[in-house]
């Protein structure tokens, strides 16, 4: 049976189809106040898809469009997947396991399936997140900070000054210390990502003496990944994987 896996987040939808275990290749479109025909025309129109599992950060109004679409083609809604206590081999490790956003979750899923080991994920868009795993599927929380682009928008928001120089510089491109007030901004806030990255590989190894694996993903993850200083997987479908996960146990 064919399952159309769905990741909905504020903007943009990612998907892919699930056929005898096998996980598709992974597709990306803006979303935002898509109709009904429109979710089918994009995810649903190739048809063969019997059911649609899906997960989502996105307001109701988007699962609302994709449960009709859904409806219209398989003859059932979709079925939606939260972020729980337990699942997939991995523990949760908040207190109030709902706090934690059904992305991370399912990327911290798919990530310690990967590596059947300890293991950090770092998910870099418009937030960037950390959350780390150990050897026994243990998550052991993490943390949120800006994404690279929305820490370059509140440095020029705040600062004037640095505002008129970035308009006015223009992009250089050297792998050191940047000549110019514009890829100061752009690439300091890239490297400080690059930087927290590996402290938190760092810390983490000391909660079991292990070193984790990284694990890359998010829209903005190459803005990142190239100034990385330690080995690491880039894995574009990492929140797809584990979602992929927990639709093959749920009841058919």
């Amino acid at each position: 049976m064919t399952l159309l896996l769905v990741d909905i987040g504020n903007s943009r939808v990612k998907w892919a189809r699930l056929d005898g275990g096998a996980l598709g290749e992974q597709s990306a479109a803006e979303h935002t106040a898509w109709s009904p025909a429109e979710w089918r025309a994009a995810l649903l129109a190739d048809g063969g898809v019997r059911r649609v599992v899906a997960a989502s950060v996105a307001g109701g109004a988007s699962l609302a469009a994709l449960d009709s679409a859904a409806r219209e083609v398989t003859g059932r809604g979709i079925e939606r997947v939260t972020t729980q206590r337990a699942a997939a081999g991995v523990v949760n490790g908040y207190a109030d396991p709902s706090l934690l956003g059904v992305d991370r979750w399912l990327a911290v899923i798919g990530a310690y399936q990967r590596v059947r080991g300890p293991c950090v994920v770092a998910d870099i868009g418009t937030a960037a997140t950390i959350d780390v795993v150990d050897g026994e599927g243990r998550h052991r929380g993490g943390y949120i900070v800006p994404g690279p682009r929305l820490m370059v928008a509140s440095l020029l928001r705040s600062t004037s000054d640095l505002e008129s120089f970035h308009a006015g510089s223009p992009p250089g491109g050297s792998a050191g210390f940047a000549d110019n007030t514009r890829d100061a901004i752009e690439r300091g806030c890239r490297v400080a990502l690059a930087a927290w990255i590996e402290r938190c590989v760092a810390d983490a190894a000391s909660l079991g003496g292990e070193r984790p694996r990284l694990l890359v993903t998010g829209g903005a993850s190459p803005e990142v990944v190239s100034l990385l200083r330690i080995g690491h997987d880039l894995v574009p479908d990492l929140v797809l994987r584990g979602l992929a996960e927990v639709a093959q146990s749920l009841p058919d």
